[in-house]
């Protein structure tokens, strides 16, 4: 499960380093739990963060970033920009990003296509 992300250089985020930020009322660092809820005002990077947690899902990093940079820690490994092959696969994302790559019929009617993304019941999983 992913406990803390340090991003250096994406988008909105430049030396962010997690354990200096993310702290409870008595100085401990907080980590990520299994539910986690990630609000704030607009262009406070709430996007930036969805997008970095794509990045771990499609292993791909976005051609549109100059030097993009950050760190994300696992309890067994840490993943960098530069060690993406191995993240962990159980990482899904519904952002726009995902809505653009595999619902792109939202976007073009005529062309667009519904990729496969998920597989539901047990039955299923077998297949």
């Amino acid at each position: 499960m992913l406990q803390k992300i340090s991003i250096d250089n994406f988008g909105s985020f430049k030396n962010f380093v997690w354990d200096d930020k993310i702290r409870d009322n008595g100085n401990n660092v907080i980590t990520f739990k299994k539910l986690n809820i990630i609000y704030g005002r607009n262009y406070s990077g709430k996007t930036t963060l969805s997008k970095i947690f794509r990045i771990l899902e499609t292993g791909e990093l976005p051609a549109n970033y100059e030097e993009p940079d950050f760190t994300v820690d696992f309890p067994d490994k840490i993943i960098t920009t530069s060690n993406l092959e191995e993240a962990p696969q159980n990482i899904r994302v519904y952002n726009s990003d995902f809505r653009r790559e595999s619902l792109s019929f939202l976007h073009d009617p005529d062309q667009g296509v519904i990729e496969p993304f998920a597989i539901v019941g047990s039955a299923n999983v077998r297949i």
